[in-house]
Protein backbone atom coordinates (compact mmCIF):
# COMPACT_ATOMS: atom_id res chain seq x y z
CA UNK A 1 0.00 0.00 0.00
CA UNK A 2 2.60 2.38 1.04
CA UNK A 3 4.73 1.42 -2.36
CA UNK A 4 1.46 2.27 -4.28
CA UNK A 5 1.12 5.99 -2.29
CA UNK A 6 4.71 6.59 -3.16
CA UNK A 7 4.02 5.47 -7.14
CA UNK A 8 0.82 7.79 -7.05
CA UNK A 9 2.76 10.64 -4.73
CA UNK A 10 5.88 10.87 -7.85
CA UNK A 11 3.34 10.95 -10.57
CA UNK A 12 1.11 13.85 -9.28
CA UNK A 13 4.91 15.67 -8.48
CA UNK A 14 5.57 14.65 -12.39
CA UNK A 15 2.56 16.29 -13.88
CA UNK A 16 2.66 19.38 -11.97
CA UNK A 17 6.23 20.10 -12.25
CA UNK A 18 6.21 21.80 -8.61
CA UNK A 19 5.96 20.33 -5.00
CA UNK A 20 2.61 19.13 -4.19
CA UNK A 21 0.86 21.86 -1.36
CA UNK A 22 -2.53 20.85 0.24
CA UNK A 23 -5.83 20.43 -1.81
CA UNK A 24 -8.33 22.85 -1.41
CA UNK A 25 -11.40 21.71 0.58
CA UNK A 26 -14.28 20.31 -1.17
CA UNK A 27 -12.26 20.11 -4.66
CA UNK A 28 -13.68 17.26 -6.72
CA UNK A 29 -11.77 14.27 -7.44
CA UNK A 30 -12.52 15.05 -10.89
CA UNK A 31 -10.86 18.06 -11.29
CA UNK A 32 -9.92 19.42 -14.29
CA UNK A 33 -6.21 19.04 -15.76
CA UNK A 34 -4.86 22.83 -16.52
CA UNK A 35 -2.01 23.15 -18.75
CA UNK A 36 -0.13 26.03 -18.29
CA UNK A 37 2.55 26.94 -20.86
CA UNK A 38 6.51 27.40 -19.67
CA UNK A 39 8.95 30.00 -20.11
CA UNK A 40 11.91 28.60 -21.91
CA UNK A 41 15.52 29.26 -22.31
CA UNK A 42 18.27 26.78 -23.14
CA UNK A 43 19.02 25.29 -19.51
CA UNK A 44 15.66 25.79 -17.72
CA UNK A 45 12.04 25.27 -18.57
CA UNK A 46 9.80 26.84 -15.34
CA UNK A 47 6.31 28.79 -14.88
CA UNK A 48 6.43 31.21 -11.29
CA UNK A 49 4.32 29.20 -8.68
CA UNK A 50 1.71 32.32 -9.10
CA UNK A 51 0.24 30.11 -11.89
CA UNK A 52 0.43 27.11 -10.50
CA UNK A 53 -1.00 28.02 -6.85
CA UNK A 54 -3.98 30.05 -8.61
CA UNK A 55 -4.48 26.87 -10.63
CA UNK A 56 -4.88 24.86 -7.57
CA UNK A 57 -6.82 26.99 -5.39
CA UNK A 58 -9.61 27.59 -8.44
CA UNK A 59 -9.83 23.71 -8.18
CA UNK A 60 -7.91 22.58 -10.82
CA UNK A 61 -5.00 20.44 -11.79
CA UNK A 62 -1.83 22.27 -13.17
CA UNK A 63 0.25 20.26 -15.67
CA UNK A 64 3.16 22.03 -16.85
CA UNK A 65 3.64 22.38 -20.73
CA UNK A 66 7.19 22.22 -21.95
CA UNK A 67 8.24 23.56 -25.08
CA UNK A 68 6.95 21.78 -28.39
CA UNK A 69 8.45 22.08 -31.55
CA UNK A 70 5.88 20.11 -33.92
CA UNK A 71 2.44 19.88 -33.79
CA UNK A 72 2.26 16.16 -33.01
CA UNK A 73 3.80 17.01 -29.81
CA UNK A 74 1.70 19.62 -29.20
CA UNK A 75 -1.60 17.01 -30.24
CA UNK A 76 -0.33 14.89 -27.55
CA UNK A 77 0.25 16.96 -24.73
CA UNK A 78 -2.44 19.33 -25.45
CA UNK A 79 -5.28 16.56 -25.72
CA UNK A 80 -4.63 15.22 -22.51
CA UNK A 81 -5.79 18.75 -20.26
CA UNK A 82 -9.00 19.88 -20.13
CA UNK A 83 -8.00 23.66 -20.66
CA UNK A 84 -4.85 25.81 -21.31
CA UNK A 85 -3.23 29.14 -19.89
CA UNK A 86 -0.97 30.75 -22.26
CA UNK A 87 1.35 32.40 -19.43
CA UNK A 88 3.58 35.42 -19.16
CA UNK A 89 6.68 36.35 -20.88
CA UNK A 90 9.58 37.59 -23.07
CA UNK A 91 8.22 39.89 -26.00
CA UNK A 92 6.75 38.13 -29.51
CA UNK A 93 8.47 38.69 -32.50
CA UNK A 94 6.85 41.41 -34.80
CA UNK A 95 7.41 39.01 -37.73
CA UNK A 96 4.68 37.26 -37.25
CA UNK A 97 2.43 40.14 -37.47
CA UNK A 98 4.27 41.75 -40.55
CA UNK A 99 5.84 44.36 -39.05
CA UNK A 100 10.12 44.72 -38.38
CA UNK A 101 11.60 44.99 -35.37
CA UNK A 102 11.82 48.76 -33.86
CA UNK A 103 13.91 50.19 -31.39
CA UNK A 104 11.82 50.00 -28.31
CA UNK A 105 11.45 46.37 -28.86
CA UNK A 106 12.65 44.24 -26.09
CA UNK A 107 14.17 40.19 -25.94
CA UNK A 108 12.23 37.95 -27.48
CA UNK A 109 12.13 34.08 -27.44
CA UNK A 110 12.14 32.29 -31.06
CA UNK A 111 11.90 28.88 -29.48
CA UNK A 112 9.13 29.64 -27.52
CA UNK A 113 7.06 32.23 -29.82
CA UNK A 114 7.28 28.61 -32.12
CA UNK A 115 5.86 26.25 -29.07
CA UNK A 116 2.94 29.01 -28.01
CA UNK A 117 1.98 29.48 -31.31
CA UNK A 118 1.42 25.62 -32.18
CA UNK A 119 0.01 25.15 -28.42
CA UNK A 120 -2.79 27.65 -29.57
CA UNK A 121 -3.29 26.37 -32.64
CA UNK A 122 -4.11 22.99 -31.23
CA UNK A 123 -5.69 24.44 -28.36
CA UNK A 124 -7.87 25.77 -30.71
CA UNK A 125 -8.51 22.93 -33.14
CA UNK A 126 -9.32 21.20 -30.32
CA UNK A 127 -11.73 23.20 -28.53
CA UNK A 128 -10.07 23.68 -25.33
CA UNK A 129 -10.45 26.53 -23.61
CA UNK A 130 -7.99 29.18 -22.47
CA UNK A 131 -7.27 32.00 -20.49
CA UNK A 132 -4.61 34.15 -21.49
CA UNK A 133 -2.48 36.12 -19.93
CA UNK A 134 0.32 39.21 -20.51
CA UNK A 135 2.44 37.98 -23.39
CA UNK A 136 -0.58 34.92 -23.31
CA UNK A 137 -2.93 37.34 -24.55
CA UNK A 138 -0.60 39.26 -27.10
CA UNK A 139 0.47 35.98 -28.87
CA UNK A 140 -3.44 34.94 -28.88
CA UNK A 141 -4.08 37.85 -30.81
CA UNK A 142 -1.80 37.84 -33.13
CA UNK A 143 -2.39 33.92 -33.36
CA UNK A 144 -5.48 34.86 -34.49
CA UNK A 145 -4.76 37.75 -36.94
CA UNK A 146 -4.02 40.91 -35.17
CA UNK A 147 -0.99 43.29 -34.70
CA UNK A 148 0.69 44.62 -31.41
CA UNK A 149 2.42 47.70 -30.39
CA UNK A 150 6.00 46.39 -29.46
CA UNK A 151 6.71 49.16 -27.30
CA UNK A 152 3.91 51.65 -25.60
CA UNK A 153 6.58 54.31 -24.35
CA UNK A 154 7.99 55.36 -28.31
CA UNK A 155 4.78 54.10 -30.20
CA UNK A 156 2.07 55.85 -27.78
CA UNK A 157 3.74 58.52 -26.56
CA UNK A 158 0.60 60.55 -25.15
CA UNK A 159 0.17 57.69 -22.45
CA UNK A 160 1.29 58.55 -19.10
CA UNK A 161 0.90 55.55 -17.22
CA UNK A 162 3.44 53.18 -15.98
CA UNK A 163 2.38 50.06 -17.52
CA UNK A 164 5.82 48.24 -15.97
CA UNK A 165 5.45 48.49 -12.44
CA UNK A 166 8.14 47.84 -10.00
CA UNK A 167 6.06 47.53 -6.88
CA UNK A 168 5.14 43.64 -6.22
CA UNK A 169 2.92 41.83 -8.62
CA UNK A 170 0.18 41.99 -5.22
CA UNK A 171 -0.12 46.07 -5.40
CA UNK A 172 -2.55 47.69 -8.31
CA UNK A 173 -0.70 50.28 -9.63
CA UNK A 174 -3.25 51.57 -12.26
CA UNK A 175 -7.26 51.10 -12.78
CA UNK A 176 -8.98 49.72 -15.71
CA UNK A 177 -12.52 50.30 -17.16
CA UNK A 178 -14.53 46.91 -17.95
CA UNK A 179 -17.26 46.81 -20.77
CA UNK A 180 -20.64 45.54 -18.54
CA UNK A 181 -21.78 43.52 -21.16
CA UNK A 182 -18.46 41.37 -21.24
CA UNK A 183 -17.71 38.04 -19.34
CA UNK A 184 -15.23 39.67 -17.58
CA UNK A 185 -17.61 41.82 -15.94
CA UNK A 186 -19.98 39.18 -15.20
CA UNK A 187 -16.63 37.18 -13.01
CA UNK A 188 -16.02 39.69 -11.11
CA UNK A 189 -19.13 41.37 -10.74
CA UNK A 190 -17.70 44.66 -11.29
CA UNK A 191 -16.73 47.36 -14.33
CA UNK A 192 -14.20 49.38 -12.65
CA UNK A 193 -11.32 47.28 -11.45
CA UNK A 194 -7.45 48.36 -9.97
CA UNK A 195 -4.98 45.69 -11.46
CA UNK A 196 -0.73 45.28 -11.81
CA UNK A 197 0.55 45.84 -14.49
CA UNK A 198 4.38 44.45 -15.93
CA UNK A 199 4.44 44.90 -19.64
CA UNK A 200 5.19 46.98 -22.38
CA UNK A 201 3.70 45.45 -25.39
CA UNK A 202 0.10 45.93 -26.25
CA UNK A 203 -2.83 44.90 -28.31
CA UNK A 204 -2.73 47.17 -31.03
CA UNK A 205 -5.41 45.63 -33.75
CA UNK A 206 -7.72 43.45 -32.48
CA UNK A 207 -8.29 39.68 -34.44
CA UNK A 208 -11.50 38.77 -36.19
CA UNK A 209 -13.36 36.76 -33.60
CA UNK A 210 -12.40 39.03 -30.55
CA UNK A 211 -13.99 41.51 -28.84
CA UNK A 212 -12.11 44.03 -26.55
CA UNK A 213 -13.71 44.44 -23.21
CA UNK A 214 -11.30 46.31 -21.11
CA UNK A 215 -8.87 49.21 -21.26
CA UNK A 216 -6.90 51.36 -18.72
CA UNK A 217 -7.24 54.89 -18.65
CA UNK A 218 -4.69 55.56 -21.56
CA UNK A 219 -6.54 53.16 -23.77
CA UNK A 220 -4.60 50.50 -23.71
CA UNK A 221 -6.00 47.01 -24.24
CA UNK A 222 -6.40 45.20 -20.50
CA UNK A 223 -8.90 42.03 -21.75
CA UNK A 224 -10.78 40.95 -24.79
CA UNK A 225 -12.61 37.71 -25.26
CA UNK A 226 -13.95 35.46 -27.97
CA UNK A 227 -17.45 36.29 -29.81
CA UNK A 228 -19.48 33.40 -29.78
CA UNK A 229 -20.57 32.74 -33.18
CA UNK A 230 -17.50 33.84 -34.84
CA UNK A 231 -15.54 31.00 -36.45
CA UNK A 232 -11.86 29.69 -35.38
CA UNK A 233 -9.56 29.39 -37.93
CA UNK A 234 -10.79 25.42 -37.88
CA UNK A 235 -14.31 26.90 -38.60
CA UNK A 236 -16.36 26.13 -35.58
CA UNK A 237 -17.66 28.52 -33.20
CA UNK A 238 -15.21 30.59 -31.00
CA UNK A 239 -18.05 30.64 -27.78
CA UNK A 240 -16.45 31.73 -25.15
CA UNK A 241 -13.65 28.97 -25.14
CA UNK A 242 -10.74 32.41 -24.79
CA UNK A 243 -10.52 35.35 -22.30
CA UNK A 244 -7.50 37.17 -21.98
CA UNK A 245 -5.88 39.86 -19.31
CA UNK A 246 -3.27 41.85 -19.96
CA UNK A 247 -2.51 42.27 -16.22
CA UNK A 248 -1.60 39.13 -13.96
CA UNK A 249 -4.50 38.21 -11.67
CA UNK A 250 -2.33 35.04 -10.59
CA UNK A 251 -0.42 37.14 -8.67
CA UNK A 252 -3.62 38.43 -6.17
CA UNK A 253 -5.10 34.78 -6.52
CA UNK A 254 -2.41 33.12 -5.02
CA UNK A 255 -2.86 34.99 -2.00
CA UNK A 256 -6.07 34.18 -1.66
CA UNK A 257 -7.87 37.39 -3.55
CA UNK A 258 -11.11 35.90 -4.00
CA UNK A 259 -11.81 38.62 -6.52
CA UNK A 260 -8.66 37.88 -9.25
CA UNK A 261 -9.75 33.86 -8.09
CA UNK A 262 -12.56 33.66 -9.76
CA UNK A 263 -10.85 34.11 -13.15
CA UNK A 264 -9.47 31.00 -12.56
CA UNK A 265 -12.69 29.13 -11.59
CA UNK A 266 -14.26 30.61 -14.21
CA UNK A 267 -11.45 28.81 -16.59
CA UNK A 268 -11.70 25.65 -14.71
CA UNK A 269 -15.33 25.61 -15.08
CA UNK A 270 -15.02 25.83 -18.88
CA UNK A 271 -12.84 22.94 -18.65
CA UNK A 272 -15.63 20.70 -16.68
CA UNK A 273 -17.58 21.36 -19.39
Amino acid sequence: MRRLILIIATALILLGCAPLRSVPEGRSSAAPFIGISCGYSETLTSVKNTYIDAVRLAGGIPVLIPLVTDSVAAEAIVGRVDAVIMSGGEDIDPLYYGEEHLPGLGKVNAPRDTSDMLLIATALRLGKPMLCICRGEQIMNVALGGTLYQDIPSQIPSSQLKHRQTEPGTVATQTITIDADSRLAAILGKTSLGVNSFHHQAVKDIAPGLRVTARSEDGVVEAFESVPGSPDPYGRDLGDRVLAVQFHPESFAQVGDELFLGIFRDLVSRARK
